[in-house]
């Protein structure tokens, strides 16, 4: 009986050694599981808002392309600087595409409260379909020109019905 009773003091101190080895080596273990758990849950939150953020600026940034093509056209329509070959070459240019020819041209910086606007006088000969389509291109021009007033005078030079016309027109600088 000796060696039974030893025996199961044995045992009963073994399992009193592995309840004790579950109480102060588990459950601390637990604690950090439960913190490793809240500082999981942490990081993805901020996972999920950093994702969020991304698409965010991901958005901004395609945005941003556009405006970045919206201020080049703008710079195009509304140039920096009077720049008045680039003006006049401009309309040498519109009116060979329209098919006219272009006789005189004038220039007039407005000073005071119209700063950015430059009134161009022109003269101009061909027919009226050009006459149209001449204010078609300008319409159509990425410079912005605007048109204030149109002469015209009809004569006819042989058999041909012959046009001639004048156009005042503001065009917009920065």
């Amino acid at each position: 009986m000796k060696k039974s009773n030893f025996l199961n003091l044995l045992s009963v101190i073994f399992l009193t050694a592995i309840v004790l080895g579950v109480v102060f080596l588990v459950n601390p273990m637990r604690t950090q599981i439960d913190q490793l758990d809240s500082d999981l849950d942490l990081k993805n939150f901020e996972v999920d808002s950093l994702t969020a953020r991304v698409a965010e600026l991901e958005t901004l940034q395609e945005e941003l392309a556009t405006s970045g093509t919206t201020e080049e056209k703008l710079l195009q329509e509304v140039p920096v600087g009077f720049n008045q070959d680039e003006l006049l070459t401009d309309l040498s240019d519109l009116s060979d595409e329209a098919g006219i020819v272009l006789n005189s041209v004038g220039f007039s910086v407005s000073e005071g409260e119209e700063n950015g606007v430059v009134t161009i006088s022109a003269s101009f000969d061909g027919d009226y379909e050009d006459l149209i389509g001449f204010l078609e291109t300008i319409e159509d021009n990425t410079r912005k020109l605007k048109v204030k007033t149109i002469s015209v005078q009809l004569s006819e030079e042989g058999s041909t019905p012959h046009v001639s016309f004048g156009l005042a027109m503001e065009a917009y600088y920065q």
